[in-house]
């Protein structure tokens, strides 16, 4: 069965938490069809460093974060709107300033009437509000500066916004800095501050991005400076640990960090990926919601930033950032990982699929 994806690029130079300067090789936003194992190339469209986007199938709207530290002429970086048609082609519809440095996460939320950037360098959260047919209201832009530190000497001297995570009426940020699941609520078209709810993950963890079970029961958190899913139980919007695993071998002595995490759809298995170990683990979801480790394989390449499973839960898509490759992994019945095909393409930074036909 034929399904399609967009993908994302670093296209110029950029600075990263960890003081090494990347030199962006990508074209922009590509968009691919994607059968069998192998990949095509339907579109690209030339936009600066869009390292993170998110499709509103029913709108037929691309939103691409611009990973930059100023944009348009002011301090922050942007977000660029796209629409496609029916062949596929793109079309910029918009882009704005964030107000935040190297935005790096975005998303939709379930209402479709809001965005939610999650500015990496500047520690904030931008808004901007959508109209009816999924147009960014430009004059609409709030931002939410986040404050504190943690207790890493190079990396949590200050907030580190990294990703948006929508689950009912709330919005959880990751704050990489702050070693904090930062929440707010959803009062109609905006966000308010929750103090209540959130929670502070153990000490120099680093919270980078996490998925909720789809019956919600249940929150995975993987956390880039230990290399460690956490496992929450999920209830009224309040998060109880329940377990804590290591993405690596016990007897790895390198360095290595986290980066992505992804359920397959069917809720049964959960992957992470590995940066320096230069790996996809994955696990079993038991019944409780804990995890039971099933492999820890190389990814194919180099640098795993950010990787898909197909919405048939047949394939595993690795964007191999300092490889400029894409590796398309075949998950087998035991959730083992088997590589089928390698394409090469410049600095592959996100991979979503999405279904142009919807709405």
């Amino acid at each position: 069965m034929k399904q399609y994806m967009v993908m994302g690029s670093y296209t110029e130079p950029i600075l990263f938490g960890t003081g090494e300067v990347y030199q962006g090789k990508g074209r922009g936003v590509t968009i691919c069809s994607f059968e069998d194992g192998e990949i095509e190339v339907i579109e690209e469209l030339a936009i600066p460093n869009p390292s993170f986007v998110c499709v509103d199938e029913s709108r037929k709207r691309i939103y691409a974060v611009n990973e930059l530290k100023e944009y348009l002429g002011s301090e922050g970086g942007g977000v660029t709107e796209l629409s496609y048609d029916k062949d596929l082609s793109l079309t910029v519809e918009g882009t704005w300033c964030t107000g935040g440095k190297d935005p790096c996460h975005i998303a939709v939320s379930p209402g479709k009437d809001l965005i939610a950037i999650a500015n990496y360098s500047s520690g904030s959260v931008t808004t901007f509000g959508l109209d009816e047919n999924g147009n960014i209201i430009g004059e609409g832009r709030t931002v939410f500066q986040h404050e504190g530190r943690s207790v890493h000497p190079e990396r949590q001297t200050e907030p580190h916004a990294h990703s948006c995570i929508f689950a009912d009426e709330l919005l959880y940020v990751a704050d990489l800095g702050l070693d904090r699941i930062v929440a707010y609520d959803l009062p109609g078209e905006k966000i308010v501050p929750n103090t209540s709810l959130g929670v502070t993950v153990p000490a120099g963890n680093g919270p980078r991005y996490g998925e909720f079970s789809s019956d919600g029961r249940f929150f995975y958190l993987v956390n880039e400076l230990t290399s460690q899913v956490i496992v929450y139980r999920h209830a009224a919007g309040r998060l109880e640990e329940l377990q804590a695993v290591s993405t690596l071998p016990g007897d790895f002595t390198g360095e290595s960090t986290c980066a992505d995490l992804h359920l397959t759809p069917d809720g049964k298995r959960l992957y992470a990926s590995n940066r320096g170990h230069d790996s996809i683990t994955g696990y079993r979801v038991e019944g409780d919601g804990s995890l039971s480790l099933i492999s820890c394989q190389p990814c194919g390449g180099r640098t795993p930033r950010n990787f898909a499973i197909d919405p048939a839960g047949e394939y595993l898509l690795v964007g191999n950032q300092d490889s400029d490759t894409v590796s398309v992994f075949r998950i087998e019945e035991d959730g083992s990982l088997a590589l089928v095909n390698q394409v090469e393409t410049g600095s592959p930074v996100c991979i979503r699929f999405f279904q142009p036909t919807s709405g």
